[in-house]
């Protein structure tokens, strides 16, 4: 997952909604969100206009604490400073946000740093931003683009079960996002399709904790307990 950092919430939704298209999860947020966001779920972080924050070294040691090996990218309008490739991993100048300005993001922070944005591998499934279409060994499954990005976030989140609240925040747009009810459906018919396809269901529900991925290794230890 990237997570994008702007003083303008609109700004970083907006480049959020980009990089959803490309099939790759992120979340936008302000500053002080952001520092309560960072964990082991993001693989990068991006901070937009840099030079609008008060001090943005502070800022970024911050995150770094959080996660010492966060990749932390900067995306600016202005000519980069001369000291702000102490600062981050990579920074990107270009007045306006375009897919094309997306990919170069996702190429160099996965050339330059382990973890890599946009691959989603686990237990068979591979719903990676690379691949075209969704799954499962060499069969391909037949998801609406709404269950590819569940998919992707209970790969990420994996083994960690998801609750509708969570899936709804990192799977889903902003502006188009449905009712928590809604996600029981999703799941329920994204099981028929896996059944359908595959046979069997893949996606379990642990009560009162959430949605995880059942994989072999999964299954395995639920066995041995």
């Amino acid at each position: 997952m990237l997570l994008i950092i702007s003083q303008n919430k609109r700004i970083a939704r907006s480049i959020s909604d980009t990089f959803h298209y490309m099939s790759i999860l992120s979340y936008a947020a302000t500053p002080h969100e952001a520092l309560s966001e960072v964990s082991e779920l993001y693989r990068a972080v991006l901070i937009i206009a840099p030079e609008s924050f008060p001090d943005i070294n502070d800022y970024v040691s911050r995150i770094k604490s959080y996660k010492s090996d966060m990749p932390v990218f900067a995306l600016t309008e202005a000519t980069a400073p001369s000291h702000y490739p102490d600062v981050f991993d990579g920074v990107f100048t270009k007045p306006h946000f375009t897919p094309a300005m997306a990919e170069k993001i996702i190429c160099y922070a996965n050339e330059n740093n382990r973890g890599k944005i946009g691959d989603y591998y686990l237990g068979g499934f591979d719903a990676s931003s690379s691949t075209v279409g969704v799954y499962y060994f060499n069969t391909r499954l037949s998801l609406t683009k709404t269950e590819a990005m569940i998919l992707r976030y209970l790969i990420r989140s994996y083994p960690i079960p998801q609750n509708a609240q969570n899936i709804l925040k990192y799977a889903f747009k902003p502006a188009r996002m449905p009712e928590p009810s809604s996600i029981r459906t999703h799941i329920s018919v994204m099981n028929k399709k896996l059944e359908r396809t595959i046979g069997k269901r893949l996606i379990t529900l642990k009560p009162g904790k959430g949605y995880f991925i059942m994989t072999p290794e999964y299954a395995k230890f639920m066995e041995n307990r």
